[in-house]
């Protein structure tokens, strides 16, 4: 009888775990942790840090050209120029780094200059000559 027991109780305290016991999150890091060892996860370690690095180089270029085109649509020559200036070399900076092609910084900086050209004193749009019929 006292075995009887034993055996029922021991029954009753062994409750198998179901499958999807674990939360959502913790099952899907399981699934996707990637390799054990230090050396096979190196190069997406390296990826993130150079995502981190580009980001902020390009995001830095972004905020020059925007602070140019805010220099151009207030209508300051001197400012605008200089932002141009500072603007076209982190443009240069980033086709080195591999961020921009070349072609397209190119044409982003030919695209600014024209905007800053166009604010030179005496050098705005011409009137158009009348024509001679």
């Amino acid at each position: 009888m006292f075995a009887l027991l034993v055996l029922c109780c021991s029954a009753l305290a062994f409750v198998p775990a179901r499958p999807f016991a674990m939360p959502l999150q913790s099952r899907q890091a399981c699934v996707s942790q990637g390799p054990q060892m230090k050396a096979l996860n190196k190069p997406a370690r390296l990826a993130e840090v150079r995502r981190k690095y580009n980001k902020n180089h390009k995001s830095e270029m972004r905020t020059y050209i925007k602070k140019t085109l805010v220099a151009c649509e207030s209508g300051d020559y001197n400012a605008a120029f200089k932002q141009l200036s500072e603007c076209q070399s982190k443009i240069d900076k980033n086709v080195k780094r591999g961020l921009m092609h070349k072609n397209t910084a190119a044409r982003k900086k030919s695209q600014l200059t024209l905007k800053v050209k166009a604010l030179e004193p005496g050098q705005g749009t011409p009137a158009p000559e009348p024509v001679a019929a």
